[in-house]
């Protein structure tokens, strides 16, 4: 509906009473315009739509960043017996020193060593041979079975198990002790391409545990005797 005003009955100049009105007209046209910007705005967005009856193509998209290669191990290993005058071959009896974890999320894929270096095992001034007194395997029964301790997935994580090459492992493996700077040994391997995911290696109940293996002489004095020992995981092309 339109209304007329006549400017003489306000008793007002027709050219006034035009301009407010026009003044008005402008102020209700940017107002609408403000409310229109805001509800396009607020407005969510839409890639496309799709009909009744018809898809829409969405792209899928994963992005996965690299991991680590690390290893997990207990935090010492440990031997006990009473001197008898005979020659002792002992192991480590303890159930998580019969495992470890090596973990490769790194994504290159190639291929893993697990090495030990180990200093001379001392008490006070008296030591244990470097040569001949450590070394390690894949059985807690016998210190010269021969053969890898058992790898397999960890739970929860879908794995490539290890594969060896013979010349870069031979079981029992016999670490060389020393005052310092020891050196060293390898005592498990995957090639490259395996030993991908999170592995354990050897454990308490498997075919072949960790064995790690001590050898005293009867004529050993006793004592307490300490090695620090060093464990590492490298990558290995």
């Amino acid at each position: 509906m339109s209304t007329t005003v006549d400017a003489s009955a306000l008793g007002l100049p027709r050219r006034l009473i035009s301009g407010r009105l026009t003044l008005l007209l402008a102020v209700g046209v940017l107002l609408t315009g403000g409310v229109g910007a805001s509800a396009l705005l607020g407005a969510p967005a839409q890639a496309g739509t799709c009909a009744a009856g018809a898809s829409c193509s969405l792209t899928g998209t994963l992005t996965l960043g690299a991991g680590t290669l690390n290893l997990t191990t207990d935090s010492s290993l440990g031997w006990s017996a009473a001197v008898t005058g005979a020659d002792l071959n002992l192991v480590d009896a303890t159930t998580p020193d019969e495992t470890y974890t090596v973990v490769d999320a790194s994504g290159a894929a190639a291929g893993w060593h697990v090495t030990v270096a180990a200093t001379t095992f001392t008490t006070g001034t008296l030591t244990l041979s470097n040569t001949g007194t450590f070394s390690t395997n894949g059985s807690i029964t016998s210190k010269t079975t021969a053969g890898y301790p058992t790898a397999v997935c960890t739970t929860g994580s879908t794995c490539t198990l290890p594969t060896h090459t013979t010349a870069v492992t031979t079981f029992p493996v016999a670490i060389t002790t020393a005052a310092s700077g020891p050196t060293p040994y390898v005592i498990y391997d995957a090639n490259a391409g395996t030993g991908i995911g999170s592995i354990a290696i050897g454990g308490s109940a498997a075919a072949a545990p960790v064995g790690w293996w001590l050898t005293v002489p009867g004529n050993t004095t006793p004592g307490t005797y300490t090695s620090t020992i060093l464990m590492a995981v490298v990558s290995t092309p």
